[in-house]
């Protein structure tokens, strides 16, 4: 059950959002509205036991726009490596009850990825804040990116061991979503050919992860005997090998956030995430002229999307800054011969 003041509280929120319809079969990241939820998990077992992952029953609850409590089964885990690791509130996964989504905001999702605050602080909701936003700038340069769908949860512990908790978060679009809109499908291979590549979509990817200063990524291969790719899904026309897509995630490690634990790997010789490094390949560089006219086209909208509005002043001018240092070496010839020409893989 939700509690009377919280009930009302979001009854109001949802009369003051625009009525999102579900005729559309996915209408989760249709709006770019936060969308209140309330999780019914085992809340003190899960963080107790997130480094193990365990799988556990739950409920999801939200209002929909006529005021009526949607209530959806599902499971809940804890995911990720890195942050898993070092997180008190670590990234979840969930997996809904597909009957129970019929006609509802969540038709057509079945497994979800949420990402949360990670530790307590103003520091850490910056981070959270500037990841949404990185997801937000990629999809205004491309449809071939996943969306993401800002989140206020109230997570209440089931078994009633802890008190509610409320957290930002946001939704991550599943991989299997993205190439169903875009009448693709999801790959799943240990590597790729770099002739396998669509050559737009992946400039457009290498120059994005060189604006943001994210260097933690491969889209050759996945680590060790994992699937390709590193921080990155695979789509691509159903029985075509070619014209692949990766599609990036987990931005954490960028220089535009510049986390207190995101170290470069030692084998690019960066001093820090901050240091640009261009790591896009040479036989793409045909694609350069076209990325960078479209990300100048954007410009004010990628600077809009990578400051939002949660940011104080001093972070909107750190990352704006940090914006006008990529801007300034694909315009200036120079700076564009040193910077990525030069520095390009495959030369």
């Amino acid at each position: 059950m939700l509690r009377p003041y919280l009930f009302l509280l979001l009854v109001f929120f949802a009369t003051m959002r625009p009525s999102e319809s579900v005729a559309d079969g996915h209408p989760l990241f249709e709006s770019n509205d936060k969308l209140e939820l309330v999780l019914n998990v085992p809340m003190r077992t899960l963080m107790r036991r997130a480094k193990k992952k365990p799988v556990l029953d739950g409920q999801l609850q939200y209002l929909d726009s006529d005021g009526n409590v949607v209530t959806i089964d599902l499971t809940i885990t804890s995911r990720g490596k890195s942050r898993l690791e070092l997180c008190t509130f670590p990234p979840l996964s969930i997996t809904l009850g597909e009957e129970q989504t019929a006609s509802t905001l969540f038709t057509g999702q079945r497994k979800l990825k949420i990402v949360t605050h990670c530790l307590e602080g103003l520091k850490y909701r910056r981070y959270y804040y500037q990841e949404y936003g990185i997801y937000r700038a990629y999809n205004l340069l491309t449809d071939h990116s996943f969306r993401v769908r800002m989140l206020e949860i109230t997570f209440r512990d089931s078994e009633q061991r802890s008190r509610d908790k409320i957290v930002s978060a946001f939704f991550i679009e599943s991989d299997r979503e993205v190439a169903e809109r875009l009448n693709m499908t999801s790959i799943e291979t240990k590597s790729i050919r770099p002739t396998q590549f669509n050559i737009a979509e992946t400039n457009k990817y290498e120059v994005f992860q060189y604006m943001i200063g994210n260097t933690d990524w491969a889209i050759l291969k996945g680590p060790g005997t994992e699937n390709c790719c590193h921080n990155g899904k695979v789509i691509g026309p159903a029985g075509d090998d070619e014209n692949w897509v990766v599609l990036p995630y987990d931005f954490d490690q960028s220089g535009i956030i510049n986390t207190d634990y995101a170290l470069p790997s030692t084998a690019f010789g960066i001093r820090n995430v901050r240091q640009r490094l261009y790591r896009g390949r040479c036989r793409h560089n045909e694609q350069l002229a076209e990325t960078f006219a479209l990300v100048n086209e954007k410009r004010s909208e990628i600077e809009a999307a990578l400051t939002p509005q949660e940011l104080s002043k001093r972070a909107k001018k750190r990352a704006l800054k940090y914006l006008n240092g990529f801007f300034d070496n694909i315009n200036d010839p120079k700076k564009l011969q040193e910077e990525i020409l030069d520095k390009c893989r495959g030369a």
